[in-house]
């Protein structure tokens, strides 16, 4: 067993997020664009160019790392935005990318071979020969596994990994292959994989009627909530569906 201490990587979706998160023990914190290149793109989150850096100096000078997520899947039409991020990315100093397109991880590979490279759970590597594939292709240094692993599965890929491994101490399980969900777009046009936007805000109602409070997302209904029954933000793999009357 390696008794070496386990790195705390944490979550920071604003300047104030990431203060704390490094102000209170993080070893490491991880960012992303305010825009469609991370996973996690939700109104009044996320780094513009001045917050980035200011962040990236804070970690740095509390002697923390800080990391970037372009964890979304560019399309022909737009990919010239996903190479401009790992672009502004290599400029700034970041400590780490963490990618999962293919493409994308050969663009910074072979225009900033000085990048260290992450694999993100969004690309879904469930096996050790997975992350071969990677280290070898892309020389990813890292890589984040996904949540619905067993902990034989966890531990058989990491003593068989030729790099390092990060996994979640507190996440969301996916009903969907983790990190490819695109449930969101049939209703709403926008999904996690290539926008970040998985049920957005703007898409969300709650509308209280005579048997209870029902939750629509673009005007579909995904849940119905009883009187004091606690009501979840409504999307789409976590609503409460009837298939020929039974509830599913």
């Amino acid at each position: 067993m390696n008794d070496r201490k386990p790195e705390l990587v944490c979550p920071a979706g604003g300047l104030p997020a990431l203060k704390a998160a490094v102000d209170n023990g993080a070893d490491a914190v991880y960012v992303g664009f305010r825009d469609d290149t991370n996973a996690r793109n939700f109104s009044g989150l996320n780094f513009g160019p001045e917050d980035t850096a200011r962040g990236i100096e804070y970690a740095h000078r509390a002697g923390k790392k800080a990391l970037l997520a372009i964890n979304t899947y560019p399309q022909a039409h737009n990919w010239s935005v996903w190479t401009t991020a790992v672009d502004r990315a290599a400029v700034l100093g970041i400590d780490a990318v963490i990618m999962a397109d293919p493409g994308l991880l050969r663009y910074a590979a072979s225009h900033h071979p000085d990048l260290r490279l992450h694999l993100s759970v969004q690309a879904s590597a469930t096996t050790y020969k997975a992350l071969e594939f990677y280290h070898q292709q892309f020389g990813i240094q890292r890589a984040v596994l996904p949540r619905v692993l067993s902990l034989q599965q966890l531990w058989h890929t990491i003593v068989n990994s030729p790099v390092e491994i990060e996994v979640f101490g507190y996440g969301s399980l996916c009903v969907m292959v983790e990190g490819r969900c695109a449930l969101s777009s049939y209703i709403t046009g926008r999904s996690p994989n290539a926008s970040g936007g998985c049920s957005p805000a703007e898409s969300v109602r709650w509308e209280e009627t005579a048997l209870g409070r029902e939750s629509r997302l673009n005007g579909v209904l995904i849940d119905r909530h009883g009187l004091n029954e606690a009501a979840g933000y409504p999307t789409l793999c976590k609503g409460r569906y009837y298939t020929d009357a039974q509830p599913y």
